[in-house]
């Protein structure tokens, strides 16, 4: 099914989208935040979708990514032309049977025992929370001259702690 995303309008919350979307024939709406946060002499900014979008998307990062992208554009004031065709939306069924195996069980057991005990002592909120601050402290490590090129990659990902649930 196509996604296409008809329109991206902001709301009264300052750095929030509404985000009104097709998925075939279904048309649904998601509220996108961006947040800023100032690592050295940058801004780091990132953006993400309501608890309905990243559920919706779970199976589908590369439409969800392309949503996100459409919202940055927009915040910033960028041109946007809408509507926007943001790629094919597949079942989780399908993008089940599309994953690949583990080659190393012992690696399985190893990420499947560490997100256990993340998610049974940590909220959602907590997770996001301590990888923003681990995030920013490397950034401030880093030297001046690399700086630049490791916000543009930062703000490139799409990183979401509901994907360990």
């Amino acid at each position: 099914m196509k996604v296409k995303v008809l329109s991206i309008q902001p709301t009264k919350e300052l750095n929030s989208h509404e985000v009104l979307l097709t998925i075939g024939t279904d048309s649904h709406s998601f509220l996108l935040k961006t947040e800023v946060n100032k690592v050295g002499e940058h801004l780091l900014q990132t953006t993400h979708g309501d608890r309905a979008f990243l559920e919706v998307f779970r199976f589908n990062q590369r439409v969800a990514m392309k949503v996100t992208d459409l919202v940055v554009k927009f915040n910033n004031e960028e041109a946007v032309e809408l509507p926007a065709d943001v790629g094919n939306f597949v079942t989780p069924e399908v993008a089940v049977s599309k994953l690949k195996p583990f080659d190393s069980d012992e690696l399985l057991e190893t990420s499947t025992h560490r997100g256990n005990r993340t998610l049974d002592t940590q909220s959602t909120e907590e997770i996001r929370r301590e990888v923003r601050n681990r995030a920013i402290a490397l950034l401030e490590e880093l030297p001046d001259a690399m700086l630049d090129e490791a916000v543009k990659f930062l703000e490139s990902l799409y990183v979401k702690a509901d994907r360990v649930e």
